[in-house]
């Protein structure tokens, strides 16, 4: 599934827009008040590299609420009703080819992948308890192509120069959510609807997994030093607007216990649940000139 909001659109292309002119004008006037011979020099010009990294990735404050209507039951129905939680910190591992241009620029295509990440929450259903725990597991791949502006920096070393940059991309991210259940330990009514099973069995409900893939932006602020003429060592934070991760449109399973302890499954059909997923992230990546 595709999706992309005008606003969300035109609010992620503004910061890039900017972005881009600042660093593009910025460079033009460095570049002319260099002696042209180490400019050219120092920038390399027109260099392919490649950079493999890992980030500690931190998603918080995510909430699932009702998405689009496609004419079934809503599983919350009220603004007021939903699941609210945050993903575990996570890795994410990167990969990206890219070049180096002249005024200090660079560019690079870069994919990502984080598997795993769990997500924790909790729902807050009328008459079901002060605790109702849900949890679900979350993949993630991202495909940017982003740019990028060194500053001149300084020498830390002989012939080692650690340099300030700045980047932004734009891209897709694709996401697999799954495993999605939320638990009702401690009901207002232990012997009422949520009675636990014979042997202690917490009832629950068990919601449709969802995928899908989202347009993304994300703008970084980072310094890359210089281990040997060609290879550098950069460290980044990033900030990553994903769009959103939705269940999709199905059945969930509410399972409960009937008073002489037999366990009874209600498929109810509903439509999709949604939540922002917007990422902090700390980047450690190597990168090595051709």
């Amino acid at each position: 599934m595709y999706r992309i909001d005008g606003a969300r659109f035109r609010t992620a292309l503004l910061p890039l827009v900017v972005v881009v002119w600042v660093l593009a004008t910025h460079g033009r006037t460095a570049a002319a008040a260099e002696d042209p011979r180490a400019a050219e020099t120092d920038a390399a010009l027109y260099a392919p590299y490649l950079s493999a990294g890992v980030a500690l990735v931190r998603a918080r404050d995510t909430r699932f609420v009702d998405g689009a209507d496609a004419g079934n039951a809503a599983l919350y129905g009220s603004p007021q009703l939903f699941d609210a939680g945050a993903l575990d910190d996570g890795l994410q591992f990167h990969l990206a080819a890219g070049v180096r241009l002249p005024y200090r620029l660079r560019a690079q295509l870069e994919f990502a992948l984080a598997r795993a990440l769990d997500w924790r929450g909790g729902t807050n259903y009328r008459a079901s308890g002060a605790r109702q725990p849900s949890g679900a597991r979350l993949d993630t791949w991202q495909l940017l192509l982003a740019g990028f502006h060194d500053f001149p920096g300084w020498d830390v070393a002989p012939g080692r120069r650690a340099r300030p940059f700045l980047g932004a991309g734009l891209g897709i991210t694709g996401y697999r959510l799954g495993g999605y259940i939320q638990r009702f330990p401690e009901p207002n009514d232990p012997q009422g609807p949520l009675r636990r099973g014979p042997g202690g069995e917490i009832p629950f409900t068990a919601l449709p997994g969802g995928s899908g893939w989202n347009f993304t932006w994300m703008l970084t602020a980072g310094i890359a030093i210089a281990l040997s003429g060609s290879t550098h060592l950069e460290l980044s934070y990033r900030y990553t607007d994903a769009g959103e991760i939705r269940t999709d449109v199905g059945e969930i399973a509410i399972v409960r216990y009937r008073e002489d302890g037999t366990r009874r499954a209600i498929p109810v059909r509903i439509d999709e649940t949604a939540a922002d997923y917007r990422t902090h992230a700390v980047l450690a990546a190597l990168r090595v000139e051709f």
